[in-house]
């Protein structure tokens, strides 16, 4: 089987999710989501019909142990839950993108990317940036 054929049914298919992942499915749970201040959040915005995001929550689950140390993490399939992911976009003011991940402090946005920035390294150094202003390092 050629790269093309494996990535073709790869992408479309749903993966096995990490337990780590928060999946909300309504809007009280997004609006308890942005009500916590203990620790940070993350929102991953994930479709399963695509390349690229197949690849970012790829990235972001290689680090997936270490980011859940320091946030909650929460993934939502932007197909299936359209109307949570826009209310998230409507919530955030942060325009809906996909893939997306977006890192909230007290219930506000500190940092997002999307498309090919959506790389753990990134959000890694996000969180790091978020606690420790003056040390880049987790």
């Amino acid at each position: 089987m050629g790269i093309f054929s494996s990535l073709r049914s790869m992408v479309g298919s749903r993966q096995e999710e990490s337990e780590l992942w928060n999946q909300p499915q309504t809007a009280v749970e997004l609006d308890d989501i942005l009500d916590r201040t203990q620790k940070p959040q993350v929102i991953y915005k994930h479709s399963y019909s695509c390349a690229v995001s197949l690849f970012s929550k790829s990235s972001l689950e290689s680090e997936l142990e270490k980011i859940s140390e320091h946030a909650d993490v929460h993934l939502i399939d932007v197909i299936a839950q359209r109307s949570l992911s826009n209310e998230i976009s409507q919530k955030t003011g942060i325009r809906h993108e996909s893939p997306q991940v977006i890192l909230l402090h007290n219930g506000s946005p500190f940092w997002s990317a999307s498309h090919g920035n959506v790389r753990a390294p990134l959000l890694i150094e996000a969180l790091s940036e978020l606690e420790n202003p003056d040390d880049t390092n987790i």
